[in-house]
């Protein structure tokens, strides 16, 4: 702005001169010298200034974007690759891990006070810096590393006791996330180390909200000290390497924060250097040959091209942890992803028993979606990938989808056979949900930033299958209102899928209540989210599911409340209810009552056996209460 404004003056006393600087009034030319004086003197401070802040956001001591191997950045890309470069840059893989600005940040610094528990944090802006006074995660930090020394008996003495805490004042140093919340850290003062800022701003609600109440886990459980460098880095970043010294000093280097070109092209610095010469660039282009100084995954087979994005979209550790805290996973695109990670496909320990997998192996959390293509038939039979649907610079940035991927268009690449004769394989009328064939076979069986997520493992419909492992099938999570049984005769009927005895239960009452009300806090989402999907609620007649978003919003788990309360905002007469997910057990009891009056007083329903509407058409509360007591209660942690 003041540049311009020093051009436009200059431009002002040219024309002045030319039509005779010195016929013009002596008060008319001083105003004009101190004017042009003004601006030049407050451009070199406005300049200085700018100096000065940048000089300030570099001492954030976040992680060196400059490492070996040949990483240059995404910069170096622009200019030969526009187009590719642009798609990239408006994607979320991009924003995946960001430095501060006032084009970045999106939570609310404007002098705000959060409070959790008995701890305190106030924020607040100062031109282009986000600052929060909070406890001294240094401090804690220590506390914690001489504790662990202690009970590993590093430290002989007892312990001092431990006084008030020091506070501090510390500056966002990144953020994560740009899609649906976005999450902050604060810098340490070992080295680049980063630690987290327990709030995180919440887009759909436009409020801070504790980081813990947006992931289902443990809602008793202490909330431990996270570190950026070291749970975050290897997805979040593009060829980081934590490297962590002694003493918890980190000096931590990535190729670029966030998911950038080299991520799923491999380092550039080789390709650039030998295209600067130009007849090489249109050699190649006249041949219609890839270049072999970089990785293009299209160019790939269909499993090593599937593996650049399973480097993260998987369930996986490093086969030499040692290794990877110091130089980061070696994996480049290309490569065999199995020769540096583990792939944890069917894991039968933790994290089966934490819930990040079904008990038959399926993937049921977002952002492992590898896993579950790589065990679909159509991968391992054919030569279906990622990019069979995806596209990184061909898509929408909100889902990736290559265009026309979301129509039965991605499965007829391979089974043109069925455009014709949809209706009659899907046994449900032409144009319907029903075929659409990836709702019955990538159905929203997976869980993630709050909300139902398509299963990418490709499958059929199985009763047995929800029964063994608790997952919702294709047609109960459709058809909300319809019990086991009746999947189970329609399956029979249509494709000769025969069904084990079914219990009492799964005869007479809805797949759905049976879940909401029996399942654990994963299969409580999953329903709660199903309960706001538009083809469930004109298929099942939405008129019963009140009573059953009711009981949700009281639920231990606040993302399960979060959910189940957006899913009631979409139903007639609910639109405006006031409920706070992170109330008080009070608050939340009174919200549920209220939600119960409100359905009392709509319309009477019709009797409907199934999801315990009776006579009257009001909900059996006691049948209901009968079935909570059967709650899957077991502590579920579900890593996204």
């Amino acid at each position: 702005m003041l540049w311009s404004s020093l051009i436009a003056v200059i431009l002002l006393l040219i024309a002045v001169y030319l039509a005779g600087f010195k016929q013009t009034s002596f008060l008319l030319r001083t105003a004009l010298v101190f004017l042009f004086v003004s601006v030049c003197v407050g451009a070199v401070l406005w300049q200085s200034r700018l100096e000065r802040k940048a000089a300030d956001l570099a001492s954030l001591k976040v992680p060196n974007q400059t490492r070996p191997d040949g990483y240059i950045t995404s910069d170096q890309c622009r200019s030969c690759h526009p187009s590719q470069y642009s798609s990239w840059h408006a994607s979320f893989h991009r924003t995946m891990t960001q430095v501060p600005s006032p084009e970045s940040v999106k939570g609310d610094f404007n002098h705000v006070t959060l409070k959790e528990g008995n701890k305190t944090y106030h924020l607040e802006r100062r031109e282009d810096q986000f600052l929060v006074e909070m406890v001294d995660p240094n401090w804690i930090r220590e506390q914690t590393a001489k504790l662990e020394d202690y009970e590993a008996g590093r430290i002989g003495k007892p312990l001092p006791p431990i006084g008030e805490p020091p506070r501090i004042q510390l500056p966002i140093s990144l953020l994560t996330g740009s899609h649906h919340m976005q999450a902050y850290w604060v810098p340490g003062k070992d080295g680049n180390a980063q630690f987290d800022f327990p709030f995180t701003y919440l887009f759909e609600l436009q409020r801070w909200v504790p980081r813990a109440t947006v992931f289902i886990e443990d809602p008793r459980a202490e909330r431990g000290q996270q570190v950026w460098n070291i749970g975050c880095i290897d997805c979040h970043a593009t060829a980081g390497q934590p490297r962590l010294k002694e003493n918890r000093f980190y000096d931590t280097r990535v190729g670029e924060l966030g998911i950038a070109c080299e991520a799923c092209h491999g380092p550039g610095a080789e390709h650039v250097k030998a295209n600067s010469d130009p007849s090489r660039r249109l050699a190649l282009h006249l041949k219609r040959k890839g270049d072999p100084t970089i990785i293009n995954p299209a160019r790939l087979s269909h499993d090593r091209s599937s593996q650049i994005c399973g480097r993260c979209h998987s369930v996986n550790t490093a086969l030499d942890e040692a290794a990877r805290m110091e130089n980061g996973i070696a994996f480049t695109p290309g490569q065999d992803l199995r020769t540096n990670v583990n792939i944890r496909t069917y894991p039968k320990d933790l994290e089966m028993r934490r819930g990040s997998f079904w008990n038959d192996g399926m993937i049921r959390v977002s952002g492992r979606e590898f896993i579950g293509l790589a065990k679909s038939p159509c991968y391992l039979r054919g030569d279906m990938s990622c990019l069979s649907c995806h596209s990184m610079h061909q898509s929408s940035p909100t889902n990736q989808l290559a265009v026309k991927m979301e129509s039965n268009e991605a499965c007829y690449q391979c089974h043109r056979t069925f455009e014709k004769k949809l209706a009659e394989h899907s046994h449900h009328a032409a144009g319907s949900s029903g075929t659409l064939c990836y709702n019955c076979h990538m159905p929203y069986t997976t869980y993630g930033l709050l909300k139902g997520l398509r299963s990418h493992q490709i499958s059929s419909p199985s009763v047995d299958m929800s029964v063994e492992t608790g997952r919702p099938n294709a047609c109960n999570a459709c058809h909300l209102d319809k019990t086991l049984q009746w999947t189970a005769t329609k399956l029979n009927d249509w494709f000769k899928v025969s069904t084990k005895e079914l219990s009492t239960e799964n005869k007479t009452l809805a797949a759905s209540v049976l879940w909401t009300l029996q399942g654990d806090a994963g299969q409580r989402a999953l329903m709660g989210w199903h309960m706001g999907w538009s083809p469930a609620k004109q298929i099942s007649e939405d008129n019963w599911f009140a009573p059953y978003l009711a009981n949700l919003m009281e639920d231990p788990y606040p993302a399960v409340r979060l959910i189940a309360a957006r899913s009631l905002k979409r139903l007639p007469g609910f639109e405006r209810f006031d409920y706070d997910y992170l109330g008080s057990p009070d608050e939340l009891n009174l919200a549920g009552r209220k939600v119960m009056d409100a359905w009392a007083k709509q319309p009477r329903h019709q009797e409907k056996s199934s999801v315990l509407l009776d006579s009257q058409g009001r909900v059996d509360v006691q049948q209901m209460q009968e079935l909570l007591k059967k709650r899957n209660n077991r502590v579920m942690v579900l890593m996204e």
